[in-house]
């Protein structure tokens, strides 16, 4: 594979040239595919407007709006050291927050920003064929993961933003393997794995393609490997503490199970039988292409660099949910480093696809937009049925002050509880809002009970304060939860607590004061 096949058009990340894209055949005169790209933009911006910025923090937000309210450089490597994430994104938004402030909404701005960002990169540098350029960030636009992780203070748009960039920085640089190409790609990919940390299986794959496919002219690069070192050694530091949440006492999933296989179709064209059409017809079309191109009759339609994108992709997808079926360990978002480069694979199928049938982009878009349509349609009728209504403590929080609480016993029931919290970080985020609050609030958390009964081990350690309130929240659905086995029931025990859930079944998030 050291070359590229012929009659494919090499690529770099120098500025696209129009002039050298293939010719567009004549019935693309009444191509619908810019107008169709124009509506994608369009309805995409408005669902990821209405994906809940106004929603409240939910609980692993409150962490970053912990996390970016910290008042020096060591208080914020100390909390980004126990988190499982890299330190990028915390980062960047401890930088905005002093700028911004700790406003709900100032601390989504950047993701906000970052997801909008993403199908514009595509559009300025993802490829040089305008027509596969429209295509990637169309469905890019209408991706269903990019509306709800756009309007989070987490790190997922930002990942997804970093990921883009990682596919057009690989497919340049097996195009031109420089040390500049090569430079590009080491310092895109080193900020992603510090985003996300199973950004790092899709990276291992593409630096194996690099040198499968360039060989010495690879080795050649290896100064641009500079921007590893740092990543290296921050991860050499983390190891630690990841390692604890390995162990299989703090497990918080289940085993995957057949139904996680219809998270990919969902994931990229927001359809699962439709999609699952989709990618049928892709891989059946790539089977036949190989075929061909390998008994000589036609060449292989992809760069090699687009060929090892997108099966590195994929085989980062099959690892991930792999190990996510033999050890309790996957969540769809952990498939977000490799979306991008799926999308990619889309695009370029439809691309391929456009030269036996101009049309071809038109169904696949149509099909989106309509999911988007109907996705944007519920935001607006049903903003409350967002899971961030169901799981955060702003809610109880703006509850508990006006009850005047000055004291708070909080349980954050989950195995992750388990882990040493010399730090006092499980306590800071319960009393986030409090504090934001100007409230002030002396926070207790007990060890996690690994056996008994909450009910009865919370209303002991709180007494019989009336400036004293109980928070314990918990997922039912999480094995070894101890709220799945002892659900709440404070009030019958001691009727003289008053208690509101603010969840949702399976989850429940509840404030307990005292009257008495």
């Amino acid at each position: 594979m050291s070359g590229r096949p012929n009659g494919v058009t090499d690529l770099s990340l120098s500025a696209p040239d129009l002039r050298a894209a293939r010719t567009v055949p004549p019935a693309a005169a009444i191509d619908p595919l810019p107008a169709l790209f124009g509506a994608a933009l369009l309805i995409g911006l408005g669902c990821r407007l209405f994906s809940g910025l106004n929603a409240p923090l939910w609980f692993d937000e409150t962490f970053s709006a912990e996390i970016a309210s910290q008042t020096d450089m060591a208080h914020l490597i100390r909390w980004c050291l126990g988190e499982l994430s890299g330190p990028v994104y915390y980062g960047s938004l401890f930088l905005w927050e002093k700028i911004a402030g700790n406003g709900d909404i100032a601390l989504r701005i950047p993701s906000l920003a970052a997801s909008i960002a993403t199908p514009l990169l595509i559009l300025w540098r993802g490829h040089a064929d305008v027509r596969v350029r429209l295509i990637w960030a169309a469905i890019m636009a209408l991706c269903p993961f990019t509306f709800e992780t756009a309007t989070q203070a987490r790190p997922y748009a930002l990942l997804n933003l970093l990921a883009t960039a990682q596919a057009i920085a690989f497919i340049g640089m097996i195009g031109r393997p420089t040390r500049r190409s090569t430079l590009l790609w080491t310092s895109v990919s080193a900020l992603m794995v510090l985003t996300h940390y199973h950004a790092a299986v899709i990276c291992g794959f593409q630096g194996i393609a690099y040198l499968a496919i360039c060989r010495m002219r690879a080795i050649r690069t290896w100064p641009a490997l500079v921007p590893l070192v740092p990543m290296a050694i921050w991860m050499a530091f983390h190891l630690p503490m990841l390692l604890r949440f390995a162990s299989k006492d703090t497990v918080w999933y289940g085993l995957s199970g057949p139904d996680a296989l219809w998270t990919i179709p969902w994931l990229l064209t927001g359809q699962r039988w439709a999609g699952a059409l989709l990618l049928a017809a892709m891989f059946t079309s790539f089977l036949l292409d190989g075929h061909a191109a390998i008994g000589r009759r036609r060449p292989w339609p992809y760069t090699a660099g687009e060929t090892a994108a997108v099966i590195g992709g994929w085989a980062s997808v099959a690892v991930v949910m792999g190990i996510g079926f033999v050890v309790p360990s996957f969540s769809n978002r952990y498939l977000l480093p490799y979306a991008p480069v799926l999308l990619l694979g889309i695009a370029l199928w439809t691309r391929h696809m456009m030269r036996f049938t101009p049309l071809a982009a038109a169904p696949l878009l149509c099909l989106m937009l309509g999911s988007a349509v109907s996705q944007l349609g519920a935001y607006v009728r049903n903003p409350h049925d967002d899971f961030r209504y169901a799981f955060n403590f702003e809610a109880p929080s703006r509850w508990l002050a006006a009850q005047g609480v000055r004291r708070l016993v909080l349980l954050w029931d989950n195995p992750t509880a388990s882990l040493p919290d010399p730090d006092g970080h499980i306590a800071a985020v319960g009393s986030f809002f409090l504090r934001r609050a100007h409230v002030p609030v002396d926070t207790i958390v007990p060890s996690w009970p690994r056996a008994g009964d909450p009910n009865l081990i919370l209303t002991n350690l709180a007494g019989r304060r009336r400036d004293t309130a109980i928070l314990w929240a918990y997922d039912a659905s999480v094995p070894g939860t101890r709220g799945g086995v002892h659900p709440w029931r404070i009030p019958r025990i001691d009727p003289l607590w008053q208690c509101r859930d603010f969840g949702r079944p399976p989850i429940a998030v509840l404030t307990c004061v005292r009257r008495g």
